[in-house]
């Protein structure tokens, strides 16, 4: 499973992470407690994910002229990703996500891009090389949308297999999906694309397979605590792990990347499983890339695989 080459076009962040009771109600004043900053930011999240999953990987993305911008930096080459495709802007600042995080694990965030609007299609229009030499590319919406579709379109030229990450979600319009191989809503995500409330199996289904409709080869809908599910050549329900879940913040993107590292390597089902164990682990530590498992923990949660 490990080895795979691939490029990650997207945001990088500074959160500032705080816990409270539940969340906040307009005009409401909460105590919280256990303040602390971690780095972040989608695309970071799930290149330092695949990277600790075994994955070769190259990041590509923007960061501000600043400290938080030098600590994101820092974080990603230790974790040995390739970031000769990230730029610095010299006049934006390091993107910033403001977090709480409730005592029930369930996470709300407030994001200010910064320096990640700073990256054009022309930044992606130059990476050609980078293109030819990798096995897939991920793509999430914190970035510009012109960049994210000239990142996809390049990457079907290539033939580099796209997931696409529809997060934050935002409506689409269905040439945008079909520029994707795959794509990865949760519950909330598909429901806004599609306008189908995703509350069951059901449900899953027919949102499924409406972005299907608009051409997306693969569809898998994130689903919780209650697992995934798999609309393409065949349809498949992967329930997910019992976790005490600490902090939910980037268990998402944990599952993205762990499910780009064995695509096509594994069974759909036992990728599902793989996936889910790498976002089901990621969900019991506080923290988003600091939450990140390593492949031997993600092995041991999600048991034998055609491996």
């Amino acid at each position: 499973m490990a080895g795979k080459k691939i490029a990650i076009a997207g945001s990088a962040n500074m959160d500032l992470i705080m816990r409270v009771a539940h969340f906040p109600k307009p005009g409401e004043t909460l105590a919280g407690k256990d303040f602390t900053t971690a780095h972040g930011g989608k695309g970071a999240n799930q290149a330092v994910a695949a990277a600790r999953l075994g994955a070769q990987v190259s990041f590509i993305g923007s960061v501000g002229n600043d400290s938080f911008g030098n600590q994101q930096r820092k974080e990603m080459e230790n974790e040995g990703i390739n970031l000769r495709y990230l730029k610095t802007d010299p006049a934006l600042p390091t993107g910033t996500a403001i977090i709480l995080v409730a005592d029930s694990g369930e996470n709300m965030i407030i994001l200010d891009a910064g320096a990640n609007q700073a990256l054009h299609p022309e930044d992606i229009h130059l990476l050609k090389p980078l293109f030819s030499d990798v096995d897939r590319l991920i793509c999430q919406l914190e970035t510009p949308l012109d960049t994210v579709r000239e990142a996809l379109e390049l990457a079907r030229t290539y033939n580099v297999f796209s997931i696409l990450d529809v997060a934050p979600a935002c409506p689409l319009p269905p040439d945008f999906i079909a520029a994707a191989d795959l794509v990865t809503p949760n519950e909330s995500e598909a429901e806004i694309l599609t306008g189908i409330k995703v509350d069951s199996l059901d449900s899953a289904r027919a949102a499924a397979e409406r972005i299907a409709g608009w051409g997306a080869r693969h569809v898998v809908i994130k689903l919780g605590a209650k697992g995934s599910y798999y609309f393409g050549d065949e349809e498949i329900y992967a329930p997910s792990f019992e976790i005490n879940a600490v902090d939910t913040t980037g268990a998402g993107d944990a599952f993205t990347a762990a499910l780009a590292v064995v695509w096509g390597t594994l069974p759909t089902a036992e990728a599902l499983r793989f996936a889910n164990a790498a976002g089901a682990l990621a969900a019991t530590r506080p923290g988003a890339q600091p939450s990140m498992p390593s492949l031997e923990e993600v092995l041991a949660l999600a048991g034998s695989l055609s491996v």
